[in-house]
């Protein structure tokens, strides 16, 4: 190689090293962006419900599973009829009923607990609350029950709160766990509507009253914002979506009914809007668009646009729109599984690439390399490992593996094509692909960015899937040990990511 080849592969290093650099900042500030809007939609909705004169935390009891375990704790059974649930004592003793609380609740501000309950016998109601930072606080009776009790307006500061197990009881404050406890005559019953918290303390009147955060600074917020039931903390200016997220969950932590926006943000009451009869138009469609592609494959160059956006599409769309929450919908595993599914299809002559073996052992060697990377950023940036189940470990192994087919035996060659063979584009896109299916979380985003520079061209290099999937599992089970709440937030994407 002369002098002149030996320039020119330093100046294409440098620039495919310049725009890796700069995709990781643009990959940063978009998953800022969607935590931005996140946080504001959030907000919206709060200040919606506050509003409209309902409660941040109301509970809508119809059905046993609308309570903790789906049942009674203790010897009582639950049934429904015309959405009331219904309680009935089996042998007199009490029983507690347990309210699904999903961050946590402010008993400080909102201390009215008002309970929509029918008793056909005379009994009373018991509470107990507790949190993670103080100890369980329980009361034997917090008022008495007859037939002719149609609701219940319990001010939780006016009662003589007993420890569980502890020496004393703080007044009540931040609370994680909320229950009931009910004792009426044995076959009696009692029919619950509903509960909810109410506040006493003045609401934020006026959008000019917000409270802007310095960095670094939260205790002072806390002395800002006074009594106030729901008090509007704004960000500072300039955090990833690792710190905003981080700075909310230290807010809500201490205050958990404040209204937590972006900055330079001012929020506008609107109940959320449900597109779910659109959203099933639009899934319907693409999966009638797929069983048409597959059916019917178009030729020539617009194939492989065709067959990429296919596969896609309803990956993305889960992802980025935000869709994937604590439980999967029917609508999310139809958008998955069907850009899954015509991957499948599409590749189906050359499903046995998935289990090729490496001709030589540095096919082995190379991609592997990203794992003592790991370590290097575990021993800098992270913690002390903790086990992983080895069912959980097996599973990543497995889906890893699955990751790197689609990307690297489905998608590459297809972009390939696109950009006409030429290495540098076609990794960088691969990669960038790989980054945004774990959209918004931003570290995480540009780590898999990163990492899938390297395994793909590994890949050109062995054309074999098999140690880069093996190597992308060892490097995220490591990182889920080792670096899960330090550099990186956590392995959760789409809406999962914040909670």
């Amino acid at each position: 190689m002369d002098q002149r080849q030996r320039l020119r592969s330093v100046g294409i290093f440098a620039g495919y090293m310049l725009a890796a650099v700069v995709i990781c900042m643009v990959l940063g500030w978009f998953a800022a962006r969607i935590t931005t809007n996140r946080l504001l939609d959030d907000a919206n909705r709060r200040l919606a419900r506050v509003e409209t004169g309902r409660s941040l935390w109301q509970w809508h009891l119809h059905k046993p599973r609308d309570l903790i375990a789906g049942r009674a704790f203790g010897h009582a059974a639950l049934a429904h009829n015309d959405d009331t649930l219904r309680i009935t004592s089996q042998d007199g003793t009490p029983f507690e009923l347990g309210l699904p609380v999903e961050d946590a609740l402010d008993l400080a501000h909102w201390p009215i607990l008002q309970v929509q309950l029918e008793s056909s016998a005379p009994g009373t109601l018991g509470l107990i609350w507790g949190s993670d930072l103080t100890p369980t606080c329980q009361i034997a009776v917090a008022s008495a029950l007859t037939p002719d009790t149609r609701t219940l307006r319990i001010d939780l500061r006016s009662l003589r709160w007993q420890p569980v197990g502890a020496s004393q009881c703080p007044a009540p404050g931040v609370a994680r766990m909320l229950r009931l406890t009910l004792q009426i005559p044995a076959s009696a019953s009692a029919q619950l509507t509903s509960a909810a918290l109410l506040t006493t303390e003045p609401m934020m009147p006026a959008p000019g009253t917000a409270i802007d955060l310095p960095s670094g600074h939260v205790e002072q917020a806390f002395v800002r914002g006074g009594n106030q039931a729901m008090p509007w903390f704004r960000l500072p200016h300039g955090l990833s979506a690792e710190n905003m997220l981080s700075l909310r969950d230290q807010l809500l932590a201490r205050w958990p009914g404040a209204l937590i926006l972006p900055a330079g943000a001012t929020p506008q009451a609107s109940p959320p809007i449900s597109r779910t009869t659109l959203w099933w138009i639009a899934c319907v469609l693409y999966l009638v668009a797929l069983a048409w592609l597959a059916a019917r494959p178009i030729k020539g160059p617009p194939r492989a646009w065709l067959e990429i956006t296919g596969c896609l599409l309803g990956p993305l769309w889960l992802v980025i729109g935000l869709h994937w929450g604590l439980y999967p919908t029917a609508l999310g595993i139809l958008a998955f599984g069907g850009g899954l599914a015509y991957a499948f299809f599409i590749e189906r002559r050359h499903l046995p690439r998935l289990w090729r073996w490496p001709t030589t052992g540095r096919d082995w060697l190379w991609p592997s390399l990203t794992v003592p990377v790991t370590l290097v950023l575990i021993a800098t940036r992270g913690h002390a490992l903790h086990p992983l189940p080895l069912g959980h470990v097996l599973t990543y192994f497995a889906w890893a593996w699955l990751q790197q087919w689609l990307m690297l035996i489905v998608l590459l060659p297809r972009v390939e094509q696109m950009t006409r063979h030429r290495t540098a584009p076609s990794i960088i896109a691969v990669a960038l692909l790989f980054a945004l299916l774990h959209t918004p979380n931003g570290m995480l985003m540009q780590l898999c960015f990163i990492a899938e520079l390297w395994w793909a061209w590994c890949f050109r290099r062995s054309r074999s899937v098999l140690p880069i999937g093996l190597a992308h599992a060892a490097c995220a089970l490591l990182v889920e040990s080792g670096l899960v709440g330090g550099l990186v937030r956590s392995l959760e994407v789409s809406a999962r990511f914040f909670l």
